[in-house]
């Protein structure tokens, strides 16, 4: 069969003869360009992009295979880290909280990012070895636990949680395999003890488990979620809450006390201004590392039997109910016998007092006699409208229960007239005084700074305003010529009762003379009340600068004058001047 060729071009270089127009058939065997139903390559040729293409593709086809083998590989037989993965679900609960300020916008707690030290057990060349490396960084460590720790089977062990910079570095540095870190939330106070019972304290997983960080944790937790972010505001000035510590702190070592407590109310609004317990804590320290005695907040999570503060509770409601009159006489010749007890005064009398000398001298044969005109079922109702027979404790969740009389009778009434036979807070006693300087209006204690410090806030009247005002001026002859002379201060003058109580003997009926409670309570300034403020020490010793004594005049009311010397002014008080003092002045 004869092949037909299409035309060789001309050796001039003319093009070759135009290929068959659209609609004309090609001759047989002839290639046509136009012709699309079949392969491109001349009948009987290989083009030469065949092969390659199709090796390209193969390429392609074996780099997915590969691909898709090393993904199953990966996800089918490699080693997951174990200990990185425990770690993080260790610290997913480690979230962001709010802030705390407080009344003023003092920073007092804050959350920064800190790093947590764990161990990889199966990656630990030599355990005794990283110990005792570790144990350069964190010499408090005990070195037999570290061993136990980082020889154990399973494959993650915290070491230390929430390091400084410093101690990070030094980790670091030891160049330790199997050491890592994690990333989490860790809670800073940046004024160290300030207010560290109020604040509160956490355990080894920073989780809190006492004060404010306890009680207000949803509202602090809520910055997690972008809902809480404003930073919570208490009620307490800083520089005040300052000046409370460190006097009650300087008291307490004086009189070597086992324990003391503090407390300053608005008695307008209830906020607490200061709230110190001592000894003092370090929020920043877990409660673990911090001795059992000292996490005990004393001013709302323990009770005392506060002596003669309570009189003046006593006096007020029988001013109240018309039964008493400041000159009202009551015989205290002679100790008072009611059943089996008698009642006797530490500094007796041995005359006929009226109700300002029953308080200026602190007569229990008085308080008792005007207990007995009020009566023990009237007595026991005003106890409890005044927060006295309930736990009083702001919002903090930690709070003593007072103890009461089993009964109301006579003699039960007429020792709790005078403070004995019942034990309640500090803060209970600092939120009845403030009821008294708030013409009897008692306000529930907040810690909480209020949105407009100056409004009144809702209470409950347990008083009438001019018996209020009576036992105010009945408080002031108490400073001013009776046994609370001591808590005065010049320009700042202060109403309010001492209190000097035996402590009841452990485990056994009675009082103990070797172990008291000494107290002042009181308001400042007394002429125009708007301060309640407690100071309480625990088994307080004599020491030389009070002659050996160790009773509330001596111990507490010295510290009630220091402190409302240096803090009036920092609240804003004028200092109140006699016309005398004033044409001196000039």
């Amino acid at each position: 069969m004869t092949r037909v060729l299409p035309p060789k071009p001309k050796a001039d270089g003319a093009r070759p003869a135009k290929p068959p127009l659209k609609g004309r058939a090609a001759p047989a065997g002839t290639y046509d360009p136009l012709d699309m139903s079949g392969p491109r390559s001349r009948p009987g040729t290989r083009g030469p992009l065949d092969g390659r293409m199709v090796f390209l593709l193969g390429c392609f086809a074996f780099g997915f295979a590969a691909l898709a083998f090393r993904a199953g590989q990966v996800a089918l037989f490699r080693d997951v880290d174990v200990a990185r993965t425990s770690a993080r679900a260790a610290v997913e609960q480690s979230v962001d909280r709010a802030d705390i300020t407080d009344r003023n916008g003092v920073l007092l707690a804050t959350s920064v990012t800190a790093f947590s030290l764990y161990a990889d057990p199966e990656r630990i060349w030599d355990p005794v070895e990283t110990a005792r490396a570790l144990r350069t960084v964190f010499p408090q460590m005990d070195e037999a636990g570290l061993i136990r720790k980082l020889s154990s089977k399973s494959r993650f062990e915290f070491i230390q949680r929430r390091l400084t910079p410093s101690q990070k570095r030094a980790v670091w540095e030891l160049a330790q395999p199997g050491l890592e870190f994690v990333e989490e939330s860790r809670r800073v106070y940046p004024q160290g003890q300030l207010a560290g019972h109020l604040l509160g304290l956490s355990n080894r997983d920073g989780d809190p488990v006492t004060g404010i960080e306890r009680a207000m944790n949803d509202r602090l937790t809520a910055a997690a979620d972008g809902t809480g972010t404003e930073p919570l505001a208490l009620s307490i000035d800083s520089r005040v809450q300052h000046v409370v510590e460190a006097e009650l702190d300087q008291a307490a070592r004086l009189h070597q006390a086992a324990g003391g407590a503090a407390v300053i109310l608005d008695v307008h609004t209830g906020e607490v201004i200061a709230s110190a317990s001592w000894p003092q804590v370090d929020p920043n320290v877990p409660a673990g590392r911090q001795a059992n005695a000292a996490q005990v907040n004393r001013a709302v999570n323990a009770v005392y039997e506060m002596g003669s503060t309570f009189k003046v509770f006593t006096v007020a409601v029988g001013l109240n109910d018309g039964i008493l009159s400041p000159d009202k006489v009551y015989d205290a010749r002679q100790p008072l016998t009611i059943g089996n007890r008698r009642i006797n005064d530490f500094h007796a009398e041995n005359r006929a007092l009226t109700v300002q000398e029953i308080l200026s001298h602190s007569s229990n044969i008085g308080t008792a006699r005007i207990a007995a005109d009020i009566g023990a079922l009237r007595l026991e109702e005003f106890f409890g409208r005044l927060g006295l027979t309930a736990p009083v404790a702001g919002e903090l969740k930690e709070v003593s229960r007072p103890i009461l009389p089993r009964r109301w009778g006579r003699i039960q009434a007429a020792t709790a007239s005078y403070g004995h036979g019942i034990a309640v807070t500090p803060m209970a006693v600092a939120a009845g005084y403030a009821a008294i300087g708030n013409d009897g209006t008692w306000l529930r204690p907040t810690f909480l700074a209020r949105a407009d410090g100056n409004a009144a806030a809702s209470g409950r009247s347990v008083l009438s305003p001019i018996a209020a005002r009576q036992t105010v001026q009945l408080m002031r002859e108490v400073v001013a010529h009776g046994t609370g002379g001591r808590a005065d201060v010049d320009g700042y003058p202060v109403a309010g009762k001492t209190g000097t109580a035996e402590k009841p003997r452990t485990g056994g009926g009675g009082y103990d003379s070797d172990r008291r409670v000494s107290s002042f309570a009181g308001i400042f300034p007394a002429d125009a009340p708007r301060y309640a403020i407690v100071v309480l020490l625990d088994e307080p010793q004599g020491a030389a600068e009070t002659g050996g004594v160790a009773t509330a005049g001596v111990t507490a009311a010295p510290v009630v004058s220091r402190v409302v010397a240096r803090a009036a002014p920092l609240l804003g008080l004028m200092p109140r001047r006699t016309y005398a003092e004033l044409s001196a002045a000039r």
